[in-house]
C-alpha cells in the first residue's frame, strides 16, 4: 500500500499553492495543511502535531511522506520524532533547527507592527495566530527530534535563502540517510519559486520509500 503524502504548508501559503506537487504525484493520494489547519486555539507545534496527527488518523492511512517548507517542515521534523511508525519519508525544505533569537525578533516585531492586510494572511488565519506560528518557531529546538529521526530524508533550500542554508546543512549531517539539494536561484517558498525543481524532489523521495 502506498503512502499517504502529506503536504505541510509555510506560514500564509494556501492550499492551491501545492498544486504543482499534488498533480505530479497523482497516484498517491495526499493531503495538503495549512498551519491554520493544525492551530486550534493557541499555536504551538506540540498542539499542531497533535491535531495534524489526528488528521492522519481520520485517512486511514498505513504510513506518510511529509512534505514540509518553513514552519510546515519543523513540523513535520516533530511529528516524525513523534510518531516514528508512521512515517516513511521527509522531505524538508527552507527548515531550521535551532532559529537565531535576534533575528527571529527583529522579524517578530516588524511583523507585528504591520496592519494584517500588509502580511501574507490566508483567509482563514489572523494576524494573531500569524503572530503565534512566527513565536512558535523562534522558540522550538528540534535537535532532539532530529536524533530520533532514521527515514530517507530530502532536505532542500534555495540558494538565495541565505538565512536557512546553514540549518539545511546541519539537518543533512545530522540524520543518517539524508540528501541535501541547494537549489540554484531558489528562493524560501521553493514550491512555487521552483515548481519543476521541488516536484523532482518529491518523486525521488516517493522512489526511495
Amino acid at each position: 500500500m502506498k503512502p499517504l503524502v502529506v503536504f505541510l504548508a509555510g506560514a500564509g501559503q494556501e492550499p492551491a499553492e501545492w498544486d504543482d506537487q499534488v498533480q505530479r504525484i497523482g497516484e498517491y493520494s495526499s493531503l495538503v495543511l495549512t498551519t491554520s489547519d493544525v492551530a486550534g486555539s493557541r499555536f504551538s507545534l506540540e498542539s499542531a502535531v497533535e491535531a495534524l496527527h489526528s488528521r492522519i488518523l481520520q485517512t486511514g492511512a498505513g504510513s506518510v511522506v511529509m512534505v514540509g517548507l518553513s514552519v510546515g517542515a519543523m513540523m513535520a521534523t516533530r511529528y516524525a520524532a513523534a510518531y516514528p511508525d508512521a512515517v516513511a519519508g521527509l522531505l524538508l525544505s527552507g527548515s531550521q533547527v535551532r532559529p537565531n533569537p535576534v533575528m527571529m525578533g527583529v522579524q517578530r516585531a516588524i511583523m507585528g507592527l504591520l496592519p494584517a492586510r500588509m502580511l501574507p494572511l490566508p483567509e482563514d488565519l489572523n494576524k494573531r495566530q500569524f503572530l503565534e506560528v512566527l513565536d512558535a518557531a523562534g522558540k522550538a529546538d528540534l535537535r532532539d527530534d532530529l536524533a530520533q529521526i532514521t527515514v530517507p530524508t530530502l532536505v532542500l533550500c534555495g540558494s538565495r535563502d541565505l538565512a536557512n542554508i546553514p540549518a539545511a546543512k546541519t539537518i543533512a549531517a545530522a540524520l543518517p540517510d539524508a540528501e541535501l539539494r541547494i537549489i540554484a536561484g531558489g528562493g524560501h517558498e521553493l514550491n512555487t519559486g521552483a515548481p519543476e525543481d521541488f516536484a523532482h524532489a518529491v518523486e525521488d523521495l516517493l522512489a526511495r520509500t
